[in-house]
């Protein structure tokens, strides 16, 4: 009788289907940052903007959370933002890489979720609609907001 022959020890690599980083939550705030895989926003929710005048220079805050699968940890994934007006013109970017490795003990297959906190500043040129644009490895989240003058108080009968 010939000898059995012993299986072949796959890698969890190979077990698992191929899966793509995606952008779990991109959030817009007063301010962001991220600490110990936590992630900390004042203000956040934002979709309007009153200024008496326009430019207007805003401080803002963006929380981006990333997932990683399993399959993608170890690497490094590059990321982007931007943040621009309804006509297209760039306020402002920013990006980097990011890189979720496993902790011990975590289930196989266990996506991770790499947080990120920008906190910043962008001038608002005008009132009008604005876009910020976060991207990660093909994924895209859109964050739209309106800046809009403050409607002038009227004092006394009419």
């Amino acid at each position: 009788m010939p000898p059995k022959k012993r299986p072949t020890r796959r890698t969890s690599r190979e077990r698992l289907p191929r899966q793509r980083v995606s952008i779990d939550f991109a959030v817009l705030g007063d301010f962001a940052q991220a600490a110990g895989g936590k992630l900390t926003i004042v203000g956040a929710g934002w979709t309007i903007v009153n200024a008496q005048q326009y430019p207007q220079a805003l401080p803002f805050g963006l929380g981006i959370g990333i997932l990683v699968p399993w399959s993608e940890t170890n690497a490094p994934h590059e990321f982007a933002f931007v943040i621009q007006d309804a006509d297209g013109t760039q306020l402002a970017s920013g990006g980097g890489r990011v890189e979720a490795g496993r902790q011990a003990g975590i289930p196989v297959g266990m996506p991770q979720r790499v947080v990120l906190g920008i906190a910043g500043q962008m001038v608002l040129p005008k009132p009008g609609t604005y876009v910020i644009v976060v991207t990660a490895a093909g994924d895209e989240k859109r964050i739209v907001f309106e800046a809009l003058p403050v409607p002038a108080l009227r004092l006394g009968p009419g």
